[in-house]
């Protein structure tokens, strides 16, 4: 198995989510780069734990798609709802976050 630095994978997330906050609400851009954090943060140990699997070929990338994907539901954009934007602006931010992290994680192989 490859030797994956987790703790860089994570950090260009974090890197990444302001890059993205900027490019698709830049008018609530420090709220989303908020939410989107905690996010990160709420997903840290699972990113880890799917991308060991994917390398080691336990997990497919589709497999790890929807485990990502399946974690919108239980996602909560409050620090952007606390701002004013409307949920569908901020669903559609959490669905370009958890893309990214898909195609982060599915990047490992």
């Amino acid at each position: 198995m490859a030797n994956i630095d987790f703790n860089a994978v994570i950090e260009t997330l974090k890197n990444e989510v302001g890059k993205l906050a900027l490019d698709t609400i830049d008018n609530y851009a420090e709220a989303a780069k908020a939410d989107g954090l905690k996010l990160l943060k709420s997903l840290e140990n699972d990113i880890k734990t799917w991308g060991i699997q994917l390398v080691e070929g336990k997990l497919a990338a589709d497999d790890v798609e929807f485990l990502i994907m399946g974690k919108k539901e239980i996602i909560e954009m409050n620090t952007l709802k606390q701002a004013g934007l409307g949920m569908v602006k901020a669903d559609e931010f959490k669905n370009s976050l958890l893309q990214l992290v898909v195609k982060t994680v599915i990047g490992l192989i």
